[in-house]
């Protein structure tokens, strides 16, 4: 993998966009660009964390992205999976109406991650080492690995290293620094 041009394209993605601000009514336009920006995150992110050796030594199997909920992401998503590879493999979308209908992923995207409408989800899938990513405030204190949102105009992410640890995957130093970091409070 090339380091410094995914690097780079990920730091374009993170400081060069705008995303639309917290609004109760956002334009199909800018919500549009906020879903294209945040696949991108995702390709990213399997480029800065490692998994347990037993996942990634799966060179002939698929890099698999799941999206439970409604599929956001448009065509953007779909495209870097046609076009891009992850450690050598060929990336596979897989979407989920529900987390009943989940079968094994590399990333997990929540897209409805308010904690009310999957409040199971750390039992349903233990120590599986994917990584969850979600979209609520809350998502990453609440066991999720990852969670975006808006700030300043802006897609940023805050990551939960406790949750990383519990699933085995190691979060790279460069991510990390990208990120707010947050701690398990699964009461809030």
């Amino acid at each position: 993998m090339a380091v410094l041009p995914a690097l780079l394209l990920f730091t374009a993605c993170c400081l060069a966009t705008s995303t639309a601000h917290c609004q109760t009514v956002r334009s199909p336009s800018l919500i549009n660009r906020e879903y294209t920006i945040k696949a991108a995150y995702l390709y990213n992110f399997a480029n800065y964390v490692e998994w347990p050796s037993s996942v990634s030594k799966r060179v002939n199997s698929p890099f698999v992205i799941g999206v439970v909920g409604p599929y956001p992401f448009g065509k953007h998503l779909d495209v870097i999976a046609a076009t891009k590879k992850i450690d050598g493999r060929k990336i596979v979308i897989r979407r989920f109406k529900t987390l009943d209908d989940y079968t094994t992923c590399d990333i997990l995207f929540i897209a409805d991650s308010d904690p009310r409408k999957h409040p199971d989800l750390d039992k349903r899938l233990g120590k599986s080492p994917v990584l969850l990513v979600g979209e609520s405030s809350t998502f990453a204190q609440r066991g999720g690995t990852i969670s975006f949102f808006v700030q300043q105009n802006k897609v940023r992410f805050k990551i939960n290293q406790q949750a990383a640890k519990r699933k085995g995957l190691k979060i790279s130093s460069k991510l990390l620094q990208m990120a707010e970091l947050v701690k398990d409070n699964k009461e809030s």
